[in-house]
């Protein structure tokens, strides 16, 4: 079994990072693999709604998104990770969420397998709970996916803190990793 995370925050020892690094271990005890893109450091441009992917294999753009999309494509299932900025998943996350158009429009490609979502705020849990479940339909139940479950970890504001004060996330994260 092969999992693809993305992790969407900017920050690498994060709070998403520590989520996604729990969940994993849940992945790898039932002998699954993780493979983790932190979508800061890729190149990865944003759409351009020009239709080319309904005409040929990949996406327009020559860049790290392509790749991770083919990787989606051939993996069992995806953790995908990002903080809550002003309502919404950060810009990051959202960059490869919008190239999922290249795979809906391409025939020969899907997406499936079961998806783990990762939130994480700096507002009280259950802020952005509508959101949160939008998500889950759309992209990922849309696109294809067996979402399992979420975690939402409200009031995660400073780097990690989830480590110290939230050890229940800890356990949800790596519970859901066991459901892979």
């Amino acid at each position: 079994m092969r999992i693809i995370a993305l992790q969407g925050s900017p920050r690498k020892g994060g709070n998403c990072d520590v989520l996604i690094d729990e969940m994993t271990k849940g992945i790898e005890e039932n002998g699954g693999e993780v493979i983790k893109y932190y979508l800061e450091d890729e190149e990865i441009a944003p759409c351009k709604a020009c239709m080319y992917c309904a005409e040929n294999p990949d996406c327009v753009r020559a860049d790290d998104g392509n790749k991770i999309l083919d990787e989606l494509v051939a993996a069992d299932g995806v953790i995908f990770a990002t903080p809550i900025y002003y309502g919404q998943m950060s810009a990051q996350g959202k960059l490869i969420i919008d190239r999922f158009y290249s795979i809906g429009q391409n025939p020969d490609k899907k997406l499936s397998g079961k998806a783990a979502l990762i939130f994480t705020e700096n507002q009280p849990e259950g802020t952005y709970k509508d959101y949160i479940e939008l998500t889950k339909i759309s992209p990922f139940g849309f696109m294809g996916y067996d979402v399992i479950g979420h975690i939402d970890a409200g009031s995660a504001g400073p780097a990690g803190i989830v480590k110290e004060e939230q050890e229940d996330k800890l356990k949800e994260a790596y519970e859901l990793g066991l459901k892979f």
